[in-house]
Order: C-alpha cells, then structure tokens, then sequence
C-alpha cells in the first residue's frame, strides 16, 4: 500500500514544485456515481455505512460555519450557492474509505483520545473558546443526532487520524523547492525608469458628433440607467424611538445605586510568589528572609527567575488560591507573608505596589446611565409599537396611516437602485439595514403589505414600495457630459500608451534613456535593488512584474504605481540571492509542508477510494437534509 501511495504521491509533488505556492487543491472526484441504496444509509464502501443521521449532522455543521462567519443563517439557496452539499459529500466520502480502511487493519481509540477529538471541535465552544456542555448539547439536538451516534461518529473520526498522521504527518518540503522559492524570493533587480503623465483630458479636442455617437453606440450598456424605486420605510428600533430626556434625575440614581459595583474598580496589588517543593523548604526560606537576605536571592535560590514569581498587578480574584489570595490582600505594601499552603504548593508572598479601590461617581457616569435606560425603555416600547402598526395595516390603513398611528417617523427616498445609488449615481445615506432592506423592496411591488425587515437584535424597518422606474437606455443627450469625459480620458490613455511605446522601442534601437529623458524633459530614476515584494512601492504591482519578465537589458512598459501614469523601464543588474534558503519564511515552510501534507492526505484518500469502491444514495441525502430545514 505504502509503496503504491509513494508512486502515486510523485507526480502530485511535481506539480507542486512547478505550481509555486498553489495555495488550494481541486476538491477530489468521486470515483462511482450516484446510486440507490437502502433508506438506512446514504453511503457505503466496503461494510462500512453512512447513515443519513452522519449526512444531516455534517451538513448541519457546515452550514453553522458560513452562518456565523457571515454573521446570520444562511439559506437554502446560498447553501447551495456555497457548494456545501459538494464539501460534506467529499468529507464523508473520505471519511467512509478511511473508516473501511481501520476497520479492516482493526485499529483502535482510547477514551481520552475521543474525548479530546470531542472538546477540540470549535462548534462546540462557548464565547471563551472553552468546551461547553451546552453548546454540545444543542448542537446535536438542532441536527437531530443522539450523542451516543455522535460520539462513535467521533470514534471513527479518531481512528482516521492515526492512519493520516502516519501518511501525512510531518512530510518534509523537498529542499528543492525550498531552493526554487528562495531564488524566486530573493531576487533583486536594479531598474532605470521614465515615469510618463497621461495629458490632461482637457487638453483632447472636443470629439465630432459622429465620432461620440459611435462611442456611445459602442458603450452603451455603461451608461444605461439601472432599474429605481421610490420607497418609504419606517423604523422602529430602540436606538431610532430612544428618548433620553423622558429619563428623570431620580431614575438615574437609584439605577447607579443598584448597579454601583458596575462603576468600582476593585483593588489590585502588585504580588510577588515563591513556590517551594516542600514546607521544609518555605520555612528555610522564610528564615532567611527574616535574616535579611532579599527575596530576589531567596527566589534565585529556589531556582526562580524574577519573571516566575512575578504576578503582575492584579485583584484578588485574579489569584489562584484563595489561602495565596488571602494572604497577598492583608499585607502592607513591601510586606512578606508567613509560608501559605497555595495550590501549587507551599508559598512565600510579597507585596510591592497597592492600588486602592475606586469608585466613578454619578457625575461622570450619569448620561451614560441616562442613555441606558432611555434604551431599554425604547426597548419597551418597541413591541407596543409594533402590535399597533399591524393592528392597523390588519385594518386596512395606508403605510403611512399605520406608521403614524404607531409613531414611527416615516422617510422616503425618491429614487435608489439595487446597490443603494441615487439617480446621479451617489450612494444614499442612512438606509437602515440597506442590503436586507433593498432586497426586499426590489422583490416586493407597489400596493404591497410588506413583512418588515429584522434588525437585531430587537427592531424592525416597515417599508413601502411608492414607484418603480424601469432599467432603460439613457439617449445621448442625457449623459452627454459623461461620455465627452470619458472618450477623452480614453485619448488621453491611447496617447500616454503610444509615447511609451516610442520610447521603449527608441531604447531597444540604441538610443540611451538619459538622451531621451533629456529631449522629453523627465528624469531618469533608479529602483535598486528590489525584490517582487518590496519593488511595488516605487514601481508599483504591474511595474515591477515588467522588471521580472525579463533579464539584464530587457526592456518594457508598464501601468505606473499613480493613476494616469506609465513606465518604461530597462533591467541594469540582476543578482540572485546568495543563500536561496534564507529568504524563505518560516511561515511560507510551514505552509508548503501543509500543502505536501494535504497532498499526501488527498492522494491516500484516491487511492482507498480504488480500493474500497464508493457508492452512493441521492434520495437519502434529500431526505437527511430536509431533516434539518
């Protein structure tokens, strides 16, 4: 087998070696196509089966990933749109090889390994980043998982690990590639170059009217005028009705006095400890300390440097241990302690700084208190407010009838698009929830009684569709302005681009850059010594592949770093680097030697996939997912 993988691993390596930093591999195919099966499984290789209890959690899980990093859940169709189906089908197709595979070599998991496998899954992490029982619990409850099932999937998903850990774990980046990146990275040029200035648009000639009615014939579709619509839409949110000065003096202070701890910085102090091995040791050295010699010496002589025994300035709840905690808060500033049975063993405390507590006082918390309440009473009065407008849009009223009788202000914009822009094409300010919100209004039509839409955590935007105006074709006469600036910007262009490119060939023909920046009035100047990476900040991205593509006397043009600018650029010297290996970053080790072990993962992951066949059953998996819909 190890021999077979080798074989297959080699061209694969190749093809990383001439890739340079391919940062993503093509999702594998599967070998069989889709095919039915009994209802009880959505996939088998070899005796091993996939139930669509696996197939439901791991789409589940996926999903919950792109929600929470889009920061909402996502849809049916954005699933879709996500290739998630496609991913947990290349998991659990790698995963049942895999399963086959250890159950045929009998291999085995210990219970804290499984553990482990469990705790170290982020989706079962609380806002801390700790395990948490009830984020695991919830989790298998939304895909409907028994956690018996859950933790023998884990079982399985253990014993994966050994067999990829022995294939792939570790590989070692070939050290010619490691060569092959180091001279690719180290690289330094030195590069002449004329930087040359588009003309001023200004200064075009005015274009005929033929000549712009063809231009504008030809760029029509850039000038069309997008699909708008007029709307209005209230919105009831607690920061939108928050009133701060319904909030009266008395109610600010009764909530400072019975939130007061909010506003106390406890006291902290600066601790020092000495952990000893044993209580014989402490008191030796708490004799000592009573003898005079320094607790730097005594901490030295139990093998402590000053950063061990440092705590920092902390409160006492900071503190490890309450006897150690105890014992730092009752000492005088410079005070050592008796020996005090810590949890880490027998300990000696000092003292070096005390910083007593404080308390903010009302007057320089009260607005923000202020601010607080009127918010949650705004908070209050959102869900009123709500009932009441559709209480009255039930009863017939207009959007505006309902909005007033709620007391929502209601605001209309004229004309906005898709994207959010007026009809001069300047983005409209202020459009609460604008995406959520112009989606809706462009699926929705005049006359509607629209569902609002949700702002978190606690509001809603009513809206009404007043007017649609159709995408269009705007004539001539409409953007005339436009399209005259345009065409010239394009001339001006065409113009820079033909005077570089008499330039550049002027330099491949004999004449030097110096006569020719002395005929044109420019200078000539001079990159030294950049690299791919550092050349972009005088030559720009573009400007510096020009002064790669070649080697010494090449000559060529590029776009310059500014806008309306362009180069041309001759290579004076080029100069690998010394010690290729030096200049390949640690990180960019580590990501080749992921990217070798991936390979490796995905190629013995092909090859099970020929050993043990894969088949599959699409009407389970329809079924699994709608489990969980």
């Amino acid at each position: 087998m190890l021999n077979m993988l080798r074989q297959s691993v080699s061209g694969w390596t190749a093809k990383i070696l001439l890739g340079l930093l391919v940062l993503s591999f093509a999702v594998w195919g599967i070998g069989s196509g889709f095919q039915g099966g009994l209802s009880r499984t959505v996939m088998t290789a070899g005796e091993t089966e996939v139930s669509p209890t696996e197939y439901a959690f791991a789409y589940s899980q996926a999903v919950n990933r792109i929600s929470r990093q889009i920061g909402r859940q996502i849809t049916t169709q954005e699933a879709e749109t996500f290739g998630i189906e496609q991913g947990v089908v290349s998991q659990l197709v790698s995963g049942a090889v895999l399963d086959e595979q250890s159950r045929q070599l009998g291999l085995g998991v210990s219970d804290e390994r499984l553990a482990q496998t469990i705790a170290e899954d982020p989706t079962f992490r609380d806002s801390s980043g700790n395990f948490s029982r009830q984020a695991f619990s919830n989790a298998l409850r939304n895909a409907r998982v028994n956690e018996n099932d859950y933790i023998e999937q884990q079982n399985r998903v253990a014993r994966r690990s050994q067999l990829v850990d022995a294939v792939a774990r570790d590989a070692q980046t070939p050290a010619v590639f490691v060569t092959a990146l180091g001279l690719y990275n180290g690289e330094r040029r030195t590069v002449d170059y004329l930087t040359l200035q588009a003309p001023e648009p200004s200064a075009i000639a005015d274009p005929s009217e033929e000549e712009l009615q063809s231009y504008f014939d030809e760029h029509q579709s850039r000038y069309a005028a997008p699909e708008y619509r007029s709307i209005a839409y209230a919105e009831l949110t607690p920061q939108a009705i928050t009133d701060p000065s319904t909030v009266t003096e008395d109610q600010i202070a009764a909530d400072y006095e019975a939130r007061k701890a909010t506003y106390t910085t406890p006291e902290r102090r600066h601790v020092q400890q000495i952990v000893f091995q044993d209580r014989e040791a402490a008191e030796a050295a708490k004799y000592a300390l009573a003898s005079g010699t320094s607790f730097e010496e005594v901490a030295a002589d139990a093998g402590r440097s000053l950063a061990d025994i440092d705590l920092g300035t902390v409160a006492k709840s900071a503190i490890p241990g309450s006897e150690v905690a105890d014992a730092a808060f009752s000492l005088e500033t410079n005070e050592v302690s008796d020996v005090v049975d810590g949890i880490f063993g027998p300990t000696i405390v000092r003292v070096l700084r005390v910083e007593p507590e404080g308390v903010q006082p009302l007057e320089e918390v009260q607005d923000n208190i202020r601010n607080e309440l009127a918010l949650a009473n705004a908070a209050e009065t959102v869900n009123s407010a709500y009932d009441v407008y559709e209480d009255a849009r039930g009863g017939g009223a207009t959007f505006q009838e309902a909005a007033d009788r709620a007391g929502i202000p209601v605001k209309t914009v004229e004309a906005i698009d898709r994207q959010g822009n007026d009809a001069e094409g300047n983005p409209v300010a202020d459009i609460p929830a604008q995406d959520d919100l112009l989606q809706a209004a462009f699926e929705s039509e005049p006359g509607l009684d629209n569902l609002p839409v949700n702002v978190n955590p606690n509001g809603y935007v009513f809206f009404d569709v007043l007017s649609v105006d159709p995408a269009r074709d705007r004539t001539l006469d409409e953007v005339r302005e436009r399209v005259v600036a345009d065409w010239k910007g394009e001339k001006a262009q065409e113009q820079l681009t033909a005077r570089a490119e008499e330039y550049e060939q002027a330099i491949v023909g004999g004449q030097s850059m110096g006569d020719i920046a002395a005929e044109a009035g420019l200078e000539v100047q001079t990159a030294n010594a950049i690299t791919r990476t550092s050349g972009a900040s005088e030559l720009g991205r573009e400007g510096v592949e020009a002064a790669f593509s070649g080697g010494v006397g090449a000559v060529a043009t590029a776009p310059g770093r500014e806008d309306g600018t362009r180069l041309v650029l001759t290579v004076r010297e080029v100069a690998p680097p010394a010690d290729p290996a030096a200049n390949v970053s640690q990180a960019e080790r580590q990501q080749m030697a992921g990217m070798l072990e991936n390979d490796l993962y995905q190629t013995y992951v092909n090859v099970l996939q020929n050993e043990y066949p894969v088949s599959m059953n699409r009407s389970a998996m329809e079924q699994a997912r709608a489990l969980i819909r």
